[in-house]
């Protein structure tokens, strides 16, 4: 686009942090640089915002939803039950002192619009409970369950070396921890009973529980994506997925595709079928 007396516009789209609605649509980051130069081809000026879109499974439809120019979010996940949106904010190191919540449905919303809830201790992963009233996070030290409202803070489990937990789908919580060299996966009631720890060998990293077969745990293994039974006799991770690349897949509603940003990769949001196992990218 020209603009003025020989100068150009060239505007540059990044695309990143993919999850999935509850109705299998996208909802990812878009960054828009926009370059201005003079009719040499030197840059003059230059502009960058952020800001939360959606879109079909298929890329179709790009909807954009509110601006994040300000605070880009992390680990984005949506509610299985609603049309809400919860996101990492203030970055802090490693760790993040707050969770978002956004209401993301068309049209005029009802009832809860935005909340923050606010963390004295810093957090390293959350995510949505099956029947989406609340939310479960860690520290490095403690796994709780907090109300979408920001009350009830309840403690679960507390452990060391926490990195991220899962729930979403099914009754209870997955969660890894690094023993020694090893991450290891296990699984707890939201009440803190019932609690299972897998073997290393049985393990997957940023685990998704399928809501097909809440038995059934998918993540990242040695280097590819896997799945585990942990309803089996003897557990052990099966390969799904070889020579996987993904940041933080996210598993569908359906259980049927993933949806993630590659690691060491600016910009891109890919989809792979489980069963398939082919890869198309949709920006």
């Amino acid at each position: 686009m020209f603009s003025g007396c020989g100068e150009s516009t060239e505007a540059n789209a990044f695309y990143y942090k993919p999850t999935w609605t509850r109705d299998g649509k996208i909802i990812c980051v878009k960054g828009l640089q926009s370059l201005k130069k003079d009719f040499l081809g030197s840059q003059t000026g230059s502009s960058y915002h952020e800001s939360v879109i959606m879109m079909s499974a298929a890329g179709t439809g790009e909807t954009y939803l509110f601006d994040v120019s300000s605070a880009p979010p992390s680990r984005m996940t949506c509610s299985p039950t609603g049309d809400y949106l919860a996101y990492l904010d203030d970055l802090r190191g490693d760790w993040f002192y707050r969770i978002v919540v956004r209401n993301i449905a068309s049209g005029v919303h009802l009832g809860l619009d935005k909340v923050e809830i606010v963390f004295t201790k810093g957090i390293v992963s959350f995510d949505w409970s099956s029947d989406g009233t609340k939310l479960v996070y860690c520290t490095t030290e403690e796994i709780c369950t907090i109300g979408v409202n920001g009350a009830g803070d309840t403690l679960v489990a507390a452990d060391a070396a926490l990195e991220f937990v899962s729930w979403k789908n099914g009754g209870r919580i997955a969660f890894i921890r690094t023993v020694g060299t090893n991450k290891i996966l296990s699984l707890i009631k939201p009440d803190g009973s019932g609690r299972l720890d897998q073997v290393a060998a049985a393990s997957v990293d940023l685990p998704q529980i399928s809501a097909i077969n809440t038995n059934e745990v998918f993540g990242i293994a040695g280097g590819a994506y896997c799945r585990v039974d942990v309803s089996a006799l003897s557990p052990a991770t099966v390969e799904v997925i070889a020579g996987f690349r993904g940041d933080l897949p996210r598993l569908s509603q359906a259980a049927d595709n993933i949806v993630y940003s590659k690691t060491g990769e600016t910009s891109g949001i890919y989809i792979s079928n489980i069963n398939t196992k082919q890869e198309n990218k949709l920006r």
